[in-house]
């Protein structure tokens, strides 16, 4: 394992004087020049727990048919992971799910769904500190309202059993918290994604792969966070319930780093495919392999994180909409957007579907160097293309249910995420809605 980091203990013991005070500094009752972080490290913890639906609550098989069908079998669970953060004075919890996404509509309002969740947790993590962002698989139950699947009983109490379960989840990190040291990493993952709309228009891909581990007292990964950009679509329409590549790269990981949680968040990839679809569980495995070599390349060269302000924000943005029929709405679409700031690194969580374009421009314009783009979070608004490709037209472009916004959302969205981000930069206050 100590061959994986090069990163000596030593040297993350010298770069945590810019993160924790020292005893000498707290015992003369004053704070070391530049360091917010008092005499409290952070610590990490994690849960993770089962959230396979039964057979009957299917997969999507056509959003524009609206159709769904059971499932055949189950090739691989599916599970909710929670990873809980605590800097002494704030604790947030991020929740990765292997879903294809949440509907608000689907899950009876995803403020009312938080609420349920955090009531699950004993209390132990408010709502608004609660972050539950999908992987978006197309190999778990049609959770995004496309179809009359939800309104189904066997649906509703799958949800019951969701919610409780995410909680637990989020109660298991929160009791495991070990102090633990942040670093970040970045490392190119050619070849692994494709924009998908080149044959309407060129179009830029993100094939960054963002990196946060978080190191134990030995330099050991208790937690890997990995943040990567495509469609998993390998068993796309194939009636087995699999997390399709992102959960096949938590096992890999998991098995090359013992006694690691590893968490795989969804990137920016409404226009953003793998090289190829519905082509199985080989294609997908493979995939992952690819992914987890170059996460581990990206675990030998982690910069430490400086600081150790933990603040989430949310905004919600008034969206420009239309109905099923292309016709412009006079009633906006509410998206909510959030921001977490840990240290000098960052994170933005958008909702729906958010083409790659709107992830780059964030990143460009972010005032953290280190700024990881999460998409499917905090409900279900649809695709948000750009302006640009609602010109051009195409799927993602709609009209219908998984395309309801209009030109002008791109920078909407954008700027809402930016403006968060620089608030956060500024200062580091409690979580605001």
């Amino acid at each position: 394992m100590s061959g994986i980091l090069p990163i000596s203990r030593r040297t993350f013991l010298a770069a945590g004087a810019t993160v924790c005070l020292s005893r000498s500094v707290i015992a003369g009752g004053q704070k070391s020049l530049g360091d917010p972080c008092g005499s409290q490290p952070w610590r990490v913890g994690t849960g993770r727990r089962d959230i396979t639906p039964p057979l009957e609550v299917g997969i999507l098989m056509s959003s524009g048919r609206q159709a769904w069908a059971p499932f055949e079998g189950v090739r691989f669970p599916l599970y909710a992971t929670a990873l809980v953060i605590d800097n002494g004075r704030t604790r947030v919890a991020l929740v990765a799910l292997d879903l294809l996404g949440l509907a608000g509509e689907a899950v009876g309002g995803m403020d009312q769904f938080k609420r349920r969740v955090s009531q699950s947790t004993g209390g132990t993590v408010a709502a608004e500190r609660i972050v539950l962002a999908s992987s978006h698989t197309h190999s778990g139950p049609e959770s995004l309202a496309l179809t009359d699947l939800y309104r189904t009983k066997p649906f509703q109490d799958w949800v019951d059993i969701l919610a409780r379960r995410i909680g637990e989840a989020v109660h298991d990190a929160g009791r495991s918290l070990q102090t633990c040291r942040l670093a970040v990493g970045t490392v190119r993952g050619q070849g692994l994604c494709v924009n998908r709309r080149l044959r309407l228009e060129p179009g830029p891909t993100d094939e960054q792969i963002r990196v946060v581990a978080f190191l134990d007292r030995s330099g050991r990964p208790a937690a890997i966070l990995v943040n990567a950009t495509a469609h998993p679509v390998y068993e796309m329409c194939i009636k087995q319930v699999s997390p399709d590549y992102p959960g096949e790269l938590v096992r890999l990981l998991e098995s090359r780093h013992p006694q690691t949680t590893a968490l795989f968040l969804q990137g920016a990839c409404g226009n953003i495919n793998p090289p190829r679809v519905s082509t199985g569980a080989t294609d997908s495995q493979h995939h992952a392999r690819q992914l987890a070599d170059r996460v581990d390349h990206a675990l030998g060269k982690l910069r430490p994180v400086r600081g150790c302000e933990l603040a989430i924000r949310w905004d919600r943005a008034k969206l420009p909409a239309r109905d099923p029929a292309g016709k412009r709405q006079a009633e906006p679409l509410l998206a909510t957007v959030g921001a977490l700031r840990l240290g000098d690194a960052a994170m933005v969580f958008l909702p729906g579907e958010p083409f790659v374009e709107l992830g780059l421009r964030i990143q460009a314009e972010s005032p953290f160097d280190f700024t990881a783009i999460v998409g499917y979070a905090e409900g279900y608004i649809g695709y948000v293309p750009t302006d640009r490709a609602f010109q051009k037209g195409g799927y993602e472009c709609g009209p219908g249910r998984w395309s309801r916004t209009a030109t002008g959302s791109e920078s909407l969205v954008v700027q809402t995420a930016l403006t968060l981000l620089k608030s956060l930069k500024k200062r580091s206050s409690p979580p605001s809605l």
